[in-house]
């Protein structure tokens, strides 16, 4: 991958919020101010790319008790109701009751926090977190053969009318 080519700003701000943005890069380990601004900058700009309902990329955590009836029935048919929005999701037992599922989604942002408010409204579960990114992944090449060979089909089927 190129190496992004960089810009130098300038800008003043007073000095108590500098003070704290110095604490904040040593308590994270950012290697400059320029890093930890960096990050400030996109998670605002992916914040409004949310609410302008882009197509994004982002991660469903949830944490859930297994004892309650049907948690994992109710949770894999919501997976299942969802199914070109959910991409993967990986299911891990932390003890004798909770279990983490990560899911992996992409589609339009309000579609995406409209589904993590289903999977949270769940019965049992405990704790649910959608995070969005601004990327969006590549076409699986499955998805594409098959789209072709459907368009393929379609072709097929009106050439005999």
């Amino acid at each position: 991958m190129a190496k992004q080519k960089l810009t130098r700003i300038s800008i003043t701000v007073p000095e108590e919020t500098l003070s704290l943005l110095d604490q904040l890069v040593e308590q994270q380990g950012f290697d400059s101010r320029s890093k930890a601004l960096v990050d400030m900058i996109n998670y605002r700009l992916i914040a409004e790319q949310a609410t302008a309902n882009a197509v994004m990329v982002g991660t469903m955590t949830l944490l859930y008790d297994r004892n309650f009836a049907n948690i994992r029935a109710q949770l894999a048919e919501l997976q299942h109701q969802h199914l070109e929005q959910v991409i993967s999701s990986l299911t891990v037992q932390l003890d004798q009751d909770k279990i983490l599922e990560v899911m992996l989604l992409q589609g339009m942002s309000n579609e995406l926090q409209c589904i993590s408010q289903q999977f949270v409204a769940v019965k049992g579960v405990i704790k649910g977190h959608l995070e969005l990114m601004d990327a969006v992944m590549p076409p699986l090449q499955q998805n594409e053969q098959e789209q072709n060979e459907q368009e393929q089909n379609a072709q097929e089927q009106n050439a005999l009318k």
